[in-house]
């Protein structure tokens, strides 16, 4: 640097003048404005749509009512306003396609087991890979204890992880 040059002067590196494209530019805080966008910049004026309504006030489907005066059972319209009526309608036409659901009194046996069994597998196979990672049964024991707030026996766990 020059003994008389200001760091703040105009000449050198980056200094007006300079052409756009030139290898000094400048580096780093000190690089030349990016062009414009030829159309300009702000807000794209493409959002028409405005919905500010919360989700609790939707309205109804109203063919949750129909589903009732037609005497579907409570616990069928209360899945379809939990995962919506197109989606029961869905589900029923499935079932109702299997000839074997079929009763006698023209309603759907519908075979499924309870929920708890799906809650019991999901558990056996934790302790599986519970047994996998070299836990001890007391270890497992606890841990269930502890996380899903069920009690089980070490004889359970053994057999369990016997059978996995």
């Amino acid at each position: 640097m020059i003994d008389d040059e200001k760091r703040s002067s105009e000449g050198g590196i980056g200094a007006p003048g300079q052409p756009v494209d030139s290898p000094t530019d400048g580096v780093g805080g000190r690089q030349a404005e990016p062009p414009l966008p030829d159309r300009g910049g702000g807000y794209q004026d493409n959002c028409m749509v405005l919905n500010f309504e919360p989700a609790s006030e939707k309205k109804p489907d109203p063919r949750l009512d129909e589903l009732q005066k037609m005497g579907l059972q409570r616990v069928w319209i209360n899945i379809a306003e939990k995962i919506g009526v197109d989606n029961l309608l869905i589900a029923w036409r499935m079932l109702d396609s299997d000839e074997t659901n079929h009763g006698d009194d023209g309603r759907l046996l519908i075979p499924i087991r309870r929920y708890s069994t799906y809650i019991r597998y999901q558990r056996n196979r934790y302790i599986e890979a519970l047994v996998d990672m070299k836990l001890t049964p007391r270890e497992i024991k606890e841990k269930l204890e502890r996380q899903l707030c069920e009690k089980i026996s070490i004889r359970n766990i053994l057999r369990i992880a016997k059978r996995g």
